[in-house]
Formats: structure tokens, C-alpha cells, sequence
């Protein structure tokens, strides 16, 4: 797969590259709602991510399917990524930019969003019912995610009316379209249906520059939007475009695997 691949559908593209290489080369969006790296907090022994693990074939629960710990497969977002990544998105965005961050870096994210020239609208939380414990014991869990919500200058307008900005959504450990989470970090396909009908329009276009595997995307298509990603990662960026096609083409990427057709005639 070449370095900078482009695949398109209907009412979706998306690239394979580093964000902060391809955003210059894409025009205007109407919204931005992503996922970047977590930080550095989230990269501790404390704090890992819940990746599905089936027993070994012969074990005594042969086939069961349960959550573990994993550590993060990936870097840390950096100050200077989180900054270039902000310019970017505020220099093609015209309305709303929502971006999943852990609370340590609320005010991080405002500080990088509102020098780019965005107006900080304030913090999100999603509430994780089914949040992984804390292992360790010595301390409580954490069972929450933040987004850090600005909006491109000029008048604003989302359709939550007023409802505060809390989302709780259980995790979904089989996400991902393929039966199982093909994706350390993936989100609820549920969460993000909430986020897309609350801060976007029918037909609008949302880019998202951390596409990992493609929530954002099938959420988007659902709901009537249309839908840029980006992800540097060739495994995801392969799975964002086959999660993509399937739900174009009105199925999931489990049944579009077992070749069968549409869901809905």
C-alpha cells in the first residue's frame, strides 16, 4: 500500500498519511470530531486500554470472550503535534471541532485550540458505565473521557437544545464492525451517532484526522453526512475503508467477510 493511498466512496474518502502532511491538502469541512493519541497519562501502568482476549482453544471456558488490560500500541500525542494539529483543523473548519482528550489535557487542548483562533466552547465528558476498574486497587478507576469542544468564530448552533455535555455511553468491547475491537481505542458506534446528530447538519462534511478505525466515518454515512478521515496507520486505514464500504453498502464488515449481502433490501 502506497504511502499516501486515497480511497473514495460514496460520500466518503479517506487518506492514508499523517494528518498534519494531508490536512493542508484538503479544503474547507464543516466540522472536525476526532480521536488523537491519548497522553501521557494514559500511557501509564494505571491506565491501559480494554482489548477483547478469547481462551485458548481447550481451555476450561473455551471460547469466551472477556476484556483485559493492554497497553497502548501507540505514542503519546506531543505539545508541538497537539499545536500544529490545532492550526490545521482551525484553518479548514467553519463550524464545530470536538476532540476526545483525558482530563489531565482539557485545558491543554483550549490552550492550543483558542491560539489557532478557535472560540473554546467549554468541556464534554463521555461516562464509561462499563469503564475498566482499577486494577491496581490503590485507587479509584476512571471512568470518564473528556472532549475538548471549540467552534470556528461566528455565531454557534448545535441541535442538543440545552442538554449539557455529558454523553454516557457504555464501551462496546465487540466494536468495530468485525465482531470483535479491531482498534485499542475504538469508541461506541452509539456515542458517536449521539456526537454527529448533535453538533452536525444532514449533508455537512465531517473530517476526522485520527480516523483510527473509522467510527466517525460510519457514523457520519449513517446519519446523512459526508466524511473525510485520515489515518498514517495502513492496518486502520484499511479497516476504516472496509468498515466504510460495508456501511455503504448497508451491511457490517462481519457479514460483508462471511459474504453476504446487504442487511436491508
Amino acid at each position: 500500500m502506497s504511502k499516501h493511498a486515497l480511497e473514495t466512496g460514496n460520500g466518503w474518502t479517506m487518506h492514508l498519511g499523517d494528518c498534519l502532511q494531508v490536512m493542508s491538502t484538503i479544503g474547507p469541512v464543516d466540522h472536525v470530531i476526532t480521536d488523537p493519541p491519548y497522553e501521557t497519562e494514559a500511557h501509564t501502568k494505571q491506565r491501559r486500554s480494554l482489548k477483547d482476549a478469547t481462551q485458548k482453544k481447550g481451555a476450561a471456558n473455551k471460547g469466551e470472550v472477556r476484556a483485559v488490560a493492554a497497553v497502548l500500541p501507540f505514542a503519546a500525542i506531543g505539545q508541538d503535534d497537539r499545536e500544529r494539529a490545532s492550526d490545521l483543523i482551525a484553518d479548514i473548519t467553519s463550524r464545530w471541532v470536538v476532540v476526545f482528550c483525558q482530563i489531565e489535557a482539557v485545558a491543554t487542548w483550549r490552550g492550543a485550540l483558542t491560539t489557532a483562533g478557535l472560540d473554546w466552547v467549554r468541556g464534554g465528558v463521555w461516562v464509561k458505565p462499563n469503564g475498566m476498574p482499577q486494577f491496581t486497587g490503590d485507587r479509584p478507576g476512571q471512568g470518564t473521557e473528556c472532549l475538548a469542544i471549540a467552534h470556528a468564530e461566528g455565531r454557534k448552533r448545535w441541535n442538543g437544545g440545552g442538554r449539557h455535555a455529558v454523553w454516557t455511553v457504555p464501551l462496546d468491547h465487540n466494536a468495530g464492525g468485525g465482531g470483535k475491537a479491531e482498534h485499542p481505542t475504538v469508541k461506541p458506534l452509539a456515542l458517536m451517532l449521539r456526537l454527529v446528530e448533535d453538533f452536525t447538519d444532514t449533508g455537512e462534511t465531517i473530517l476526522d484526522p485520527f480516523a483510527g478505525s473509522g467510527t466517525t466515518g460510519v457514523a457520519a454515512l449513517r446519519l446523512g453526512r459526508r466524511f473525510i478521515g485520515i489515518e498514517k496507520d495502513p492496518k486502520y486505514f484499511a479497516l476504516c475503508c472496509e468498515r466504510l464500504r460495508a456501511e455503504e453498502s448497508g451491511t457490517t464488515v462481519a457479514a460483508a467477510r462471511a459474504g453476504q449481502g446487504a442487511l436491508f433490501g
